[in-house]
């Protein structure tokens, strides 16, 4: 059975979310088309919908254009986009406490002994030596 963009995909931003669960979607992030391909392939299959590699191809291309137009993506090379979705937004990585800066003393630096530090070296017989 032939199936339409609309009878497969509900809405852009279902699907969206359907494809965030499969794959590292954000906003801002990079897209490629064989994962919108993939994924209404395996969208279509939750929802009991065989959709054929070939005809999966078709819906991509659709499913792509719809979501240029919308804003959704933004192309970057031919089969590349990237995503404008701030719903997606990754979430911030760092905690209030780590963006502060600790108080306390600095933790010392270990001298290296060189030969222009002037620290002892050993020399040939194994004794330690001043420079």
């Amino acid at each position: 059975m032939s199936h339409t963009l609309g009878e497969v995909v509900d809405t852009n931003e279902d699907f969206l979310v359907y494809l965030k669960t499969r794959t590292h979607l954000y906003h801002q992030s990079n897209v490629f088309f064989r994962d919108f391909h993939y994924g209404i392939m395996a969208y279509g299959e939750t929802n009991g919908k065989k959709i054929s590699y070939g005809r999966a191809e078709k819906l991509a291309k659709e499913l792509v254009s719809s979501l240029e137009h919308a804003g959704f993506l933004r192309r970057i090379t031919p089969g590349s986009w990237m995503l404008n979705y701030p719903g997606f937004r990754k979430p911030s990585s760092k905690s209030e406490a780590a963006s502060k800066p600790s108080s306390g003393s600095a933790v010392a630096k270990t001298a290296i002994a060189t030969p222009s530090s002037g620290l002892a070296s050993p020399s040939s017989s194994g004794n330690a030596t001043r420079s």
